[in-house]
């Protein structure tokens, strides 16, 4: 075989490879342009040369980011699906037309604009037996029943502007759920927003993640947060379960308890009770704040309505002073003294709430609502509004009052009434005029109190000859009246002055050393014989009214 022939090309024209494979090129001066562009740092061709690295390094990525996103998608859905629970379709309850109708007329009589009344929630689901579970439906009742009387839902931020000292709101509620519990999300949320109301939750910050299905989880309440609908705070971080007290065995609630130390066999000292609460509280809020949440300014107490609990609504007790530390307001559902929200629970800190329960029917909480809506200190005839009095004894009835002697032996000797207690706790700059009968011969007495609650409850006490002025149960002042069955007494309110006159004649008056926003409330009667079947004093009226330039405390 003849051997292969070399090409030749032509004069001037050299072959060169440009990426391409082998190619003629007739750049005359191409060694020395070629030499000065590698020196350079430039190739010739796509993905060669300088354009080789940017494009690989690109195409890597492109690659990686491929294979990135579609781990992120695997890794979103898995933890989807274990930490968001599905919603369940929207339960809406059948409402009769005659109920709408009842539920409206409720609200007709109540101020357009008052403080709030908060509610207390605990939990929303199917097929549970528990006396504090609303099923969807009956909540969705609740909620329908709230909007025909004309209230509206606050969210934390609106209700805390109130408390704060800000302009008093159009009539509303405070919707607030203990716990964290996951019907909150699956059965709740469609039913807040098909209502366009809000909520708020008091969360056991320590138990989100866990034991599920029964808890909320974090992803859950990021997602409740974003929708707008939902504020978050703390209800502890693990403080919401009985713990041992005492060698013996004995349990109460860990936010107001020294707990036993079983390894040591004693008690917590106070050092180290107040150190264990405030950690709890202080990780409460770092943990609603680390999940991009405002950092919560209001707390509920565990147990507020059960055992274990002793002292939570004191204003004294070492676990308000702790929470008050962190927290502007506390709630409770139980309270000796019924501070619903009000410029007098503001200064104290602490707000009572309307406990809804299984059992609660719409309208048992419209009234239960309404009771608690304040109203301005104005009635006409409140002795003829029975359903209004409140603070009774149990063996006692109103028409006591009224000259209607009690047919029981068994009957006490002494009664009272508040007039609407709830709904009377910011009352101040007012004037309230009883006319009291059947005084008899000294043997029985009768008494009109005001600033009813308070901090320094004042009361005038009449006998046919003498009307006694007492301020929180002491006397204060005292002076005789012409004797006689019938004395006529009226009672004026100021911030700080209590003036009483009898008969146009008799005045006495006192004067608070206290802060005026712990003197307001409402107004108490009372009556009480000396010996079983003696008569007994008779309200024959009474008259409530604002003191004439006075202005509103909203």
């Amino acid at each position: 075989m003849a051997p292969k022939l070399k090409r030749r090309e032509p004069v001037g024209v050299l072959v060169h490879d440009h990426g391409h494979g082998p190619e003629p090129c007739s750049r005359g001066d191409y060694g020395e342009k070629a030499g000065h562009d590698r020196s350079r740092g430039r190739g010739h061709g796509w993905g060669r040369g300088w354009t080789q690295w940017p494009v690989r390094v690109l195409l890597g990525a492109l690659t990686l980011s491929v294979v990135v996103t579609s781990g992120a998608v695997g890794i979103e859905r898995y933890l989807s699906r274990k930490y968001m629970t599905p919603q369940a379709p929207l339960a809406q309850a059948r409402i009769s037309m005659s109920d709408q109708i009842s539920w409206a007329r409720r609200g007709e009589t109540l101020p357009d604009h008052a403080p709030p009344v908060v509610l207390t929630f605990h939990d929303v689901n199917k097929n549970s037996k528990s006396p504090y579970v609303l099923t969807p439906k009956a909540f969705d009742a609740q909620l329908t029943a709230l909007e025909q009387a004309g209230y509206r839902t606050l969210s934390a931020k609106q209700f805390t502007d109130y408390m704060n000292g800000g302009p008093v709101p159009r009539r509303s509620v405070l919707l607030t759920f203990d716990d964290g519990t996951d019907g909150l999300w699956k059965y709740a949320d469609r039913i807040m927003a098909k209502h366009r109301m809000r909520g708020t939750i008091f969360t056991i910050t320590g138990s989100m993640d866990k034991h599920r299905p029964y808890y909320l989880t974090w992803r859950e309440i990021e997602r409740m947060h974003r929708s707008g609908r939902w504020d978050f705070q703390s209800h502890t971080r693990a403080m919401h379960s009985m713990k041992q007290l005492d060698a013996t065995g004995n349990t109460g609630a860990p936010m107001v308890n020294r707990l036993w130390l079983k390894d040591e066999g004693r008690r917590e000292n106070t050092a180290e009770y107040r150190t264990r609460v405030l950690h709890d509280l202080a990780g409460s809020v770092k943990d609603i704040a680390g999940h991009g949440m405002p950092a919560p300014s209001m707390f509920a107490i565990p147990f507020s309505d059960g055992e274990g609990q002793p002292d939570a609504d004191s204003q004294d007790s070492q676990g308000m002073h702790l929470l008050k530390q962190l927290f502007s307001f506390v709630m409770t559902d139980h309270s000796s003294v019924p501070l619903t929200a009000s410029r007098r629970s503001a200064a104290a800190g602490l707000v009572q709430r309307v406990e809804i329960l299984a059992r609660t029917t719409p309208g048992q909480m419209l009234d239960d609502v309404g009771q608690k809506v304040q109203v301005p200190p104005n009635a006409r005839r409140p002795l003829f509004e029975t359903e209004n009095w409140g603070g009774r004894q149990t063996r006692t009835s109103f028409d006591v009052f009224l000259g209607k002697a009690p047919s029981s032996p068994l009957t006490p000797r002494y009664a009272k009434a508040d007039y609407r207690p709830d709904s009377s706790v910011d009352w101040t700059d007012y004037s309230t005029t009883a006319l009291i009968g059947s005084l008899g011969n000294g043997t029985n007495q009768a008494a009109l109190g005001v600033r009813t609650n308070s901090k320094e409850p004042m009361t005038v006490v009449l006998t046919r000859s003498r009307a006694t002025l007492l301020a929180d149960g002491y006397e204060v002042a005292s002076q005789p009246l012409d004797p006689k069955s019938s004395h006529t007494v009226t009672v004026k309110v100021g911030r700080d002055t209590t003036t009483v006159h009898v008969d146009g004649q008799v005045e006495l008056s006192h004067v608070s050393s206290r802060p005026s926003d712990q003197l307001t409330g409402g107004v108490t009667i009372r009556s009480g014989i000396n010996k079983a079947g003696n008569q007994w004093p008779v309200f024959k009226s009474l008259d409530i009214s604002p003191l004439k330039g006075a202005a509103s405390r909203g």
